[in-house]
């Protein structure tokens, strides 16, 4: 049976930290159990306890900054990736703080069991947690709002959901929205499109705040810019202030001197790696081992961004400037491995020395589809304000197969609540995207065939109930 609880939810929810600590923790334990036995030296003990409070936080904070204390639905492989990542860093937290804390009789034998096992005993922790709380929270009923032809865009997305988690009961269109009090007694959620007027979206919201059922916005670029508006007033007039979406010369400036710091040491930590990468390109397919190609920078001017070639040469001579496919056969083996892993952008470190780009913030894109892309989302331009990244918030939360529209809102999200620990936020995210390899395959230019038929029932079922509706009327 389906739970509703706002309190149960809640209260499962809070359980996740208490259960990461446990497990981290227990994973120190059983390390200590393996290395000495039923007998722990009392030095090694203590020496311990006079960390474990300090990796405890330490664990907290890395969880929480890749994001595994918010709402994910998603899947559970980005949530098990993002657990070992941060159990990678609890490891190189505890070794730091036993050195600051003069620890030294915390054997590091233990530290390098403690990392396995605490490995196993998070995942497990996770994998149940997860299933447990799709099975009591999950299978909602969802109702989309909006347009047939916008609804099936983002039905797509809904339906590649993992099972259990949404059931699309229906799609609404804006010429039905007297039908939602009566609907929504049968339904669990509401997703609302971006392009309904506002009128709309706010007698949507006032409509399932008074039913109490969850609401999904997908957002413009108002809904984006309003995200941190603050309160004012004009005499006793409450007003919203709105302000500009540009970084202030304060963050440019500390945004600037990161930059310069982690891509200096990166390049010093990471040139083994880059050397065994362009070896890797060189010798296993004909050509030269950097690819260089403009790209649209700061207030769109171009720049030469350097990247690893992962595509046989002259791939574009005859097709001209195309988006990369999934199974794009212009992909070289150890190109597709180096796109998997992102290994292949390690060179646009370079960029970011000479200030070409910044290590967060939007993905640099080709002048080619710039222009495609403004043409066709008046606020693309926007992405502008700002250098293009390494990596930035629609790297790690989407896919390459994920629209430019919804890039855009990323980005634009990046833009607007921009902070320097939203960028270490977004770094630490990073990793475990990068672990997991699935968010580089290339653009898809269809829907599976069951998935679209699935959708295409959907909307020409509200279609027909619309034209039903309107025969009676006659």
């Amino acid at each position: 049976m389906k739970i509703r609880s706002r309190f149960l939810k809640s209260l499962f929810f809070w359980l996740l930290a208490p259960g990461d600590l446990l497990m981290v923790l227990g994973g120190f334990y059983l390390s200590f159990v393996l290395r000495f036995g039923g007998h722990i030296p009392a030095a090694n003990w203590h020496a311990f306890l006079r960390v474990l409070p300090w990796t405890g936080l330490a664990a907290l904070l890395f969880f929480a900054g890749l994001g595994l204390y918010r709402y994910q639905y998603n899947g559970l492989m980005p949530v098990l990736r993002a657990a070992v990542t941060g159990i990678l860093g609890v490891m190189a937290a505890t070794m730091a703080l036993t050195f600051w804390l003069r620890g030294f009789a915390f054997p590091r034998s233990v530290l390098v069991l403690a990392m396995p096992l605490q490995g196993v005993l998070v995942c497990t922790w996770r994998y149940l947690y997860w299933h447990v709380h799709r099975w009591f929270f999950g299978r909602r009923e969802l109702l989309v709002v909006g347009p047939p032809e916008e609804a099936a865009e983002i039905l797509g997305k809904v339906l590649d959901l993992p099972r259990g988690w949404f059931r699309v009961h229906c799609v609404l269109p804006p010429e039905r929205l007297a039908e939602l009090p009566g609907r929504l007694r049968e339904v669990d959620a509401v997703l609302v499109v971006p392009s309904l007027a506002r009128g709309d979206k706010a007698d949507i919201l006032n409509a399932c705040l008074k039913a109490r059922r969850e609401v999904f916005l997908v957002p413009d670029l108002y809904d984006i810019m309003l995200s941190r508006a603050g309160l004012t007033q004009l005499d006793d007039l409450p007003v919203v202030e709105v302000q500009d979406i540009r970084l202030t010369w304060p963050q440019r400036m500390v945004k600037r001197v990161v930059d310069v710091a982690l891509a200096g040491l990166g390049l010093i930590l990471l040139s083994p790696v880059m050397l065994v990468c362009a070896l890797a390109v060189r010798f296993t397919s004909p050509g030269p081992v950097l690819y260089i190609q403009e790209r649209a920078g700061l207030a769109g001017r171009p720049f030469r961004l350097y990247k690893f070639r992962t595509m046989v040469e002259g791939a574009e001579k005859l097709s001209g400037p195309v988006l990369a496919e999934a199974d794009d056969p212009r992909i070289t083996p150890a190109g597709r491995f180096l796109r998997a892993t992102r290994l292949d952008e390690l060179p646009q470190l370079f960029n970011v020395f000479r200030g070409d780009m910044s290590i967060v913030g939007p993905r640099p894109e080709r002048p080619v589809f710039v222009a495609q892309f403004m043409s066709e989302i008046p606020d693309y331009r926007y992405r502008h304000l700002v250098k293009p990244g390494l990596t930035g918030l629609a790297q790690v939360s989407g896919k390459y197969t994920t629209a430019p529209a919804d890039k855009l809102r990323y980005d634009l999200y990046y833009i607007r609540n921009y902070s320097l620990l939203l960028d270490l936020k977004i770094l630490l995210q990073t990793i475990p995207v990068a672990l997991g390899g699935e968010a580089a395959r290339g653009y898809s230019n269809g829907t599976d065939p069951v998935r679209r038929a699935a959708i295409h029932a959907l909307v020409n079922g509200s279609r027909e109930a619309a034209a039903g509706k309107e025969a009676g009327k006659l």
